[in-house]
């Protein structure tokens, strides 16, 4: 109960947040992706501003340290091979259903159809991963000749945190300016709050994790979790599942049914895709984010505020992966 409820909770706040600011739609997340619209984009730098003075001000004035995210090494062919081809499987994932592992969640609370197909192919992912995970790494050796020590910007460029994350401030609110001044694909839809402000509750919801549950925004160790609790059901394997993320899973779609009844949401039911379409797209999504060890909230707006280069690396293979491959998907 001690975790449990604090994990409900914050979970609840993130869905809500995601709700409200509209970034869970499909069209908003595939518009992105397309570069027709920049309502992600905004909502989402947003967050990343909010989320890394939470955590710079957690790990400087609390006892709480919040540690960046480390690289994913499997001994493919450089030391960030696992969060390049785990970013990619991602923006793959995206192209495909308009969905990553959080905004699936508030899909399938909202009734959204393909959803519950996208969520089964997510566990379906998560599942391989746990099965496969570590059979395709190469040997410890192999690894160790690519360990990274200096997981930080401010680690690679020796610079004091509060210079990196000023410069990290500067830029971001760099970037939202230039985008509102040259008006970059700006979305004409009338959501019920700006990518500002949306960014700003996603925020407080990482505020709360942070506050509750002592660690930042994740959620595609959830699905690896679930996939855990299947396997040693139906197989008696004699695996250990933890279950505050699955906790923090459920309180994303609780949160998210309650602020769809209390805000004006865009009309969308969701997308057309086919039942294997959608399986395939959950599957790469969540076995991708796995590899890489998180995701776009994981990676997002949790790692890049810790400014761990390995969270940078993922992310641009993520949306570069899936800007590409959705035209490519267009097209054929």
């Amino acid at each position: 109960m001690a975790t449990i409820a604090p994990s409900f909770l914050s979970g609840s706040l993130f869905g809500a947040a995601l709700t409200a600011s509209s970034v869970y739609l499909p069209s908003v997340i595939l518009s992105q992706l397309s570069l027709t619209s920049t309502h992600m984009l905004k909502a989402f730098l947003t967050a990343s501003a909010c989320s890394a003075i939470i955590i710079y001000l957690t790990n400087h004035f609390t006892k709480v340290r919040l540690l960046p995210r480390t690289n994913t090494n499997y001994g493919w062919f450089n030391a960030y091979d696992a969060n390049i081809v785990g970013g990619l499987l991602q923006g793959v994932g995206m192209a495909l259903t308009g969905a990553c592992p959080g905004t699936v969640l508030v899909q399938v609370a909202l009734g959204m159809k393909t959803a519950q197909s996208v969520l089964v192919g997510g566990i379906l992912g998560g599942l391989a991963f746990v099965l496969l995970g570590n059979k395709i790494r190469r040997s410890e050796d192999v690894i160790k000749g690519g360990t990274v020590t200096e997981h930080t910007v401010q680690q690679r460029l020796k610079v004091k945190d509060e210079t990196a994350v000023l410069g990290y401030e500067l830029m971001l609110i760099g970037m939202i300016a230039t985008i509102d001044h040259i008006g970059l694909s700006q979305d004409q839809r009338d959501f019920w709050v700006s990518p500002i402000v949306g960014g700003l509750m996603i925020g407080v919801a990482q505020a709360s994790s942070v506050l509750l549950s002592k660690k930042t925004l994740g959620i595609s160790s959830a699905y690896a979790e679930v996939a855990t609790l299947f396997h040693r059901l139906f197989t008696g394997a004699g695996m250990q599942v933890q279950y505050s993320n699955i906790v923090f899973a459920a309180g994303v779609m609780a949160g998210a049914k309650l602020a769809s009844q209390r805000v004006p949401l865009a009309a969308e039911s969701g997308i057309d895709m086919s039942m294997p379409v959608a399986l395939l797209g959950g599957f790469c999504s969540i076995f991708g984010g796995r590899l890489a060890g998180g995701c776009t909230s994981g990676h997002g707006i949790s790692g890049m505020s810790t400014l761990s280069v390995s969270s940078f690396v993922t992310v641009a293979a993520m949306f570069g992966g899936g800007i590409v491959f959705k035209h490519v998907w267009d097209a054929i």
